[in-house]
């Protein structure tokens, strides 16, 4: 809870020093990048803070539905606070609205700081973080399900959701749709995800999660793969919203299943370990750029789909080999 608090803090001191800059007529591009960089260091640090603070005060058998309730307002809040945003910076420009941002961020750190304390605490670290991050590693060698979960997890962020990166050719090459089919295309993952999490909220625990997992991703898959051989409009939009639903289904199992396979002391660094998946979509991006500059950009994709299900079909089953991972 403290490292949440703490990345909350760091996160308006950083709200403010940024509409200080604004208000006073001294922002420079420098600034924002160095600004941006610094909030997203810290954004890995509250990320996975607030993970181990929600598996923490749930019992066992309603961490399902948890996280899927966190995904819900999660998905929720990147379209309604964009869509505020918007407005505001209309009406009254970008230093009131980083005001209003402080603003929320305050509100956040009062709701922290009313929250009761974790149900089991969490061995805190002594400083030792090199030591604590070769642990963390160790122990996800040593457990194979936990290995097969998270590196899941990597190869649906290398492989398949880099695709996002080229929805923008999507709408302008393959589809014809222009900009406005373009918002679309980029709203139906989104939607997807929230109808699914609402589905998933309402399960306090699912039988068989690491089946369920490793379905999903397949799913997951070959949704990208038809999509990047689609030439409707109609049957793109539905498959980005089943590859947007596959997705959510998957990053709430795999925190489900994590949570279940680590003891306390290590639960925030598999966690860790667990949303670095993220950083592996922009490497995938490249990747397939680089392909792409040879073959055709839908071929590129759905070539790194097959990848995609491949990799999360033999995962399982080099977890249940005693010699693999």
């Amino acid at each position: 809870m403290k490292l949440l608090i703490l990345s909350r803090l760091a996160n308006l001191i950083q709200c403010l020093i940024f509409a200080f800059l604004v208000f006073v007529g001294l922002l420079e591009f420098w600034h924002i990048v160095l600004l941006v960089t610094f909030m997203a260091i810290v954004s890995s640090f509250n990320t996975a803070a607030q993970q181990v603070v929600i598996v923490s005060l749930v019992p066992q058998e309603g961490v399902v539905s948890a996280l899927a309730i966190n995904s819900v307002t999660h998905n929720l809040t990147k379209v309604i606070g964009p869509s505020i945003g918007g407005v505001l910076l209309t009406l009254v420009g970008p230093g009131p609205c980083l005001l209003v941002q402080a603003l929320s961020i305050i509100g956040m750190l009062v709701t922290l700081w009313k929250m009761p304390s974790q149900a089991t605490p969490v061995s805190a670290a002594k400083g030792e973080w090199l030591k604590d991050i070769v642990a963390g590693v160790s122990y996800m060698r040593e457990n194979r399900r936990l290995s097969a979960t998270i590196l899941t997890t990597y190869s649906n962020g290398f492989f398949g959701i880099s695709y996002a990166q080229f929805l923008p050719f999507f709408a302008q090459e393959v589809l014809h749709v222009g900009a406005a089919g373009y918002g679309v295309l980029v709203a139906a993952p989104g939607v997807g995800a929230v109808l699914i999490s609402f589905f998933l909220s309402t399960h306090t625990r699912l039988s068989g999660m690491r089946r369920l997992l490793v379905g999903a991703s397949l799913i997951y898959s070959v949704a990208i793969f038809l999509f990047a051989l689609s030439p409707w409009l109609i049957l793109s939009v539905l498959l980005l919203a089943a590859v947007g639903s596959m997705q959510m289904s998957y990053r709430v199992l795999a925190r489900a299943i994590i949570q279940e396979e680590c003891p306390d002391h290590m639960l925030g660094r598999a966690m860790s370990l667990f949303f670095l998946d993220r950083g592996f979509g922009s490497l995938g991006a490249i990747c397939i750029g680089s392909v792409a500059a040879i073959l055709p950009v839908p071929v590129a994709i759905a070539a790194s789909a097959v990848a995609c299900g491949f990799v999360s079909w033999i995962l399982p089953k080099a977890a249940d080999n005693p010699r693999a991972l």
